[in-house]
Protein backbone atom coordinates (compact mmCIF):
# COMPACT_ATOMS: atom_id res chain seq x y z
CA UNK A 1 0.00 0.00 0.00
CA UNK A 2 1.22 3.62 -1.07
CA UNK A 3 2.51 5.46 1.82
CA UNK A 4 -0.01 8.71 2.85
CA UNK A 5 1.81 11.53 4.97
CA UNK A 6 -0.36 13.63 7.08
CA UNK A 7 1.40 17.34 7.84
CA UNK A 8 0.54 19.54 10.82
CA UNK A 9 2.16 22.77 12.27
CA UNK A 10 3.67 22.26 15.88
CA UNK A 11 1.37 24.85 18.19
CA UNK A 12 4.79 27.01 18.87
CA UNK A 13 6.81 28.03 16.18
CA UNK A 14 6.60 26.94 12.24
CA UNK A 15 8.26 23.18 13.33
CA UNK A 16 5.92 20.81 11.83
CA UNK A 17 4.35 16.93 12.75
CA UNK A 18 4.45 14.34 10.48
CA UNK A 19 2.53 10.81 10.91
CA UNK A 20 1.99 8.08 8.65
CA UNK A 21 -0.71 5.52 8.73
CA UNK A 22 -0.38 1.92 6.96
CA UNK A 23 -3.65 -0.59 6.57
CA UNK A 24 -2.95 -2.36 9.61
CA UNK A 25 -3.65 1.16 11.77
CA UNK A 26 0.02 1.53 12.53
CA UNK A 27 1.60 4.74 13.00
CA UNK A 28 4.85 6.38 12.57
CA UNK A 29 5.63 9.95 13.29
CA UNK A 30 8.22 12.26 11.95
CA UNK A 31 9.53 15.75 13.27
CA UNK A 32 10.42 18.42 10.89
CA UNK A 33 12.63 21.50 13.02
CA UNK A 34 12.09 24.45 11.15
CA UNK A 35 15.08 27.42 11.92
CA UNK A 36 14.55 31.29 10.95
CA UNK A 37 16.02 32.64 7.82
CA UNK A 38 18.99 34.02 10.49
CA UNK A 39 19.69 30.79 12.15
CA UNK A 40 23.09 28.57 10.83
CA UNK A 41 21.71 25.56 11.01
CA UNK A 42 19.69 23.92 7.75
CA UNK A 43 16.34 25.66 7.27
CA UNK A 44 14.55 21.96 7.85
CA UNK A 45 15.97 19.32 9.79
CA UNK A 46 14.12 15.99 9.36
CA UNK A 47 14.14 13.67 12.53
CA UNK A 48 12.55 10.12 13.12
CA UNK A 49 10.37 10.12 15.70
CA UNK A 50 7.87 12.97 17.81
CA UNK A 51 10.56 15.48 18.45
CA UNK A 52 14.35 16.68 18.16
CA UNK A 53 15.82 13.95 19.75
CA UNK A 54 15.35 11.48 17.32
CA UNK A 55 17.51 10.36 14.97
CA UNK A 56 18.35 12.55 12.15
CA UNK A 57 17.02 11.00 8.62
CA UNK A 58 17.09 14.86 6.24
CA UNK A 59 17.99 18.37 5.97
CA UNK A 60 17.15 21.12 3.67
CA UNK A 61 18.59 24.83 3.45
CA UNK A 62 17.82 27.54 1.54
CA UNK A 63 20.20 29.77 -0.45
CA UNK A 64 19.08 33.42 0.31
CA UNK A 65 19.92 34.48 -3.41
CA UNK A 66 18.19 32.03 -5.58
CA UNK A 67 14.32 30.20 -5.25
CA UNK A 68 16.21 27.21 -5.21
CA UNK A 69 16.85 24.66 -2.26
CA UNK A 70 19.05 21.80 -1.38
CA UNK A 71 18.40 18.64 0.27
CA UNK A 72 20.27 16.03 2.05
CA UNK A 73 19.09 12.08 2.89
CA UNK A 74 20.62 10.61 5.72
CA UNK A 75 20.00 7.00 7.02
CA UNK A 76 22.58 4.29 8.24
CA UNK A 77 23.56 3.02 5.04
CA UNK A 78 24.60 6.55 3.59
CA UNK A 79 25.21 9.66 3.65
CA UNK A 80 24.06 11.47 0.81
CA UNK A 81 26.04 14.71 -0.81
CA UNK A 82 23.70 17.47 -1.09
CA UNK A 83 21.07 17.42 -4.10
CA UNK A 84 19.81 20.76 -5.52
CA UNK A 85 16.39 21.26 -6.14
CA UNK A 86 16.14 23.50 -8.90
CA UNK A 87 13.59 26.27 -9.69
CA UNK A 88 12.45 26.09 -13.56
CA UNK A 89 11.17 29.15 -14.84
CA UNK A 90 10.60 33.03 -13.51
CA UNK A 91 7.03 32.36 -13.13
CA UNK A 92 5.80 28.78 -13.33
CA UNK A 93 5.89 26.84 -10.32
CA UNK A 94 8.47 23.85 -11.00
CA UNK A 95 11.53 22.47 -9.22
CA UNK A 96 13.65 19.85 -10.66
CA UNK A 97 15.68 17.31 -8.94
CA UNK A 98 17.72 14.36 -9.53
CA UNK A 99 17.76 11.34 -6.77
CA UNK A 100 21.56 10.45 -6.47
CA UNK A 101 22.65 7.04 -8.07
CA UNK A 102 21.01 4.07 -6.90
CA UNK A 103 17.21 4.69 -7.57
CA UNK A 104 16.09 4.08 -11.07
CA UNK A 105 14.46 7.93 -11.30
CA UNK A 106 16.12 10.19 -13.10
CA UNK A 107 14.76 13.58 -13.43
CA UNK A 108 11.60 14.68 -11.30
CA UNK A 109 9.75 17.34 -10.84
CA UNK A 110 7.59 19.04 -8.64
CA UNK A 111 4.73 21.27 -10.33
CA UNK A 112 1.90 22.80 -9.91
CA UNK A 113 -1.92 21.35 -10.46
CA UNK A 114 -5.29 21.67 -9.16
CA UNK A 115 -6.94 18.58 -11.07
CA UNK A 116 -5.03 16.40 -8.62
CA UNK A 117 -5.08 16.06 -4.53
CA UNK A 118 -7.63 16.79 -1.96
CA UNK A 119 -6.69 20.38 -0.54
CA UNK A 120 -9.11 23.21 -1.21
CA UNK A 121 -6.19 25.99 -0.78
CA UNK A 122 -5.83 29.04 -3.05
CA UNK A 123 -2.06 28.17 -3.66
CA UNK A 124 -3.09 24.99 -5.46
CA UNK A 125 -1.38 21.56 -4.69
CA UNK A 126 1.34 19.61 -6.27
CA UNK A 127 2.73 16.52 -8.21
CA UNK A 128 6.04 15.42 -8.76
CA UNK A 129 6.27 13.99 -12.38
CA UNK A 130 8.75 11.92 -13.58
CA UNK A 131 10.56 13.91 -16.53
CA UNK A 132 11.13 10.51 -18.76
CA UNK A 133 7.60 8.49 -18.42
CA UNK A 134 5.35 11.49 -17.16
CA UNK A 135 4.29 9.31 -14.76
CA UNK A 136 2.82 10.63 -11.33
CA UNK A 137 4.89 9.76 -8.69
CA UNK A 138 2.87 11.57 -5.37
CA UNK A 139 -0.01 14.65 -4.78
CA UNK A 140 0.95 17.40 -2.31
CA UNK A 141 -2.28 18.25 -0.91
CA UNK A 142 -2.07 22.12 0.88
CA UNK A 143 -4.52 22.93 3.95
CA UNK A 144 -6.98 25.53 3.20
CA UNK A 145 -4.84 28.92 3.41
CA UNK A 146 -1.90 27.11 3.61
CA UNK A 147 1.39 25.41 1.84
CA UNK A 148 3.32 23.52 3.83
CA UNK A 149 0.52 21.29 6.24
CA UNK A 150 -1.74 19.14 4.47
CA UNK A 151 -1.36 15.68 2.70
CA UNK A 152 1.31 14.04 0.74
CA UNK A 153 -0.05 10.75 -1.07
CA UNK A 154 2.83 8.51 -2.53
CA UNK A 155 0.82 7.16 -5.92
CA UNK A 156 3.09 4.05 -5.87
CA UNK A 157 4.34 1.70 -3.49
CA UNK A 158 8.51 2.75 -4.50
CA UNK A 159 10.25 1.80 -1.02
CA UNK A 160 10.75 4.05 2.29
CA UNK A 161 13.74 5.69 0.77
CA UNK A 162 12.54 7.07 -2.51
CA UNK A 163 9.20 8.31 -0.35
CA UNK A 164 11.49 10.21 2.09
CA UNK A 165 12.95 11.74 -0.91
CA UNK A 166 9.21 13.08 -1.61
CA UNK A 167 8.74 14.21 1.52
CA UNK A 168 12.05 16.06 2.30
CA UNK A 169 11.76 17.71 -1.58
CA UNK A 170 7.65 18.66 -0.90
CA UNK A 171 7.91 20.04 2.24
CA UNK A 172 11.26 21.68 1.38
CA UNK A 173 9.68 23.87 -1.65
CA UNK A 174 6.46 24.16 0.35
CA UNK A 175 8.33 26.08 2.88
CA UNK A 176 10.52 27.93 0.39
CA UNK A 177 7.05 29.11 -1.35
CA UNK A 178 6.11 30.35 2.57
CA UNK A 179 8.50 32.35 3.11
CA UNK A 180 8.73 33.81 0.01
CA UNK A 181 4.72 34.99 0.17
CA UNK A 182 5.47 36.16 3.55
CA UNK A 183 8.48 38.36 2.76
CA UNK A 184 6.59 39.48 -0.65
CA UNK A 185 3.24 40.70 2.01
CA UNK A 186 5.55 42.28 3.90
CA UNK A 187 7.99 44.17 1.33
CA UNK A 188 4.17 45.29 0.13
CA UNK A 189 2.92 46.65 3.47
CA UNK A 190 6.75 48.31 4.03
CA UNK A 191 6.28 50.24 0.49
CA UNK A 192 2.10 51.40 1.37
CA UNK A 193 3.57 52.31 5.28
CA UNK A 194 6.49 54.42 3.67
CA UNK A 195 4.32 55.43 0.76
CA UNK A 196 1.84 56.93 3.54
CA UNK A 197 4.13 58.55 5.64
CA UNK A 198 6.01 60.08 2.75
CA UNK A 199 2.54 61.58 1.68
CA UNK A 200 1.97 62.95 5.00
CA UNK A 201 5.20 64.26 5.25
CA UNK A 202 4.68 66.00 2.09
CA UNK A 203 1.09 67.55 3.04
CA UNK A 204 2.35 69.19 6.27
CA UNK A 205 5.83 70.37 4.36
CA UNK A 206 2.81 72.41 2.36
CA UNK A 207 0.86 73.55 4.88
CA UNK A 208 4.15 74.98 6.32
CA UNK A 209 4.70 76.65 3.13
CA UNK A 210 1.63 78.28 2.71
CA UNK A 211 1.58 80.14 5.80
CA UNK A 212 0.20 77.79 9.34
CA UNK A 213 -1.70 75.02 6.77
CA UNK A 214 -5.82 74.75 7.57
CA UNK A 215 -5.42 75.60 11.52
Amino acid sequence: MPTQFHVSEESLGHHYSVVTADDQGGKHQFYVENAPGASKKPDLTFYDGADNTGSLIGLSKFPRITNNCEVRLVDEQSNEDWVPVTKRGFMSMKYTFEIPAGCKQGALTWKKTRSMGSGSSPYGNMKLVDEKSHNVLAVFSSDSFSLVTGRLDMCQDQGGSFDRWALITGMAVREKQRRHTIGTVRSKENVYTMGAAGGGMGMGAMGGMGGGGGC
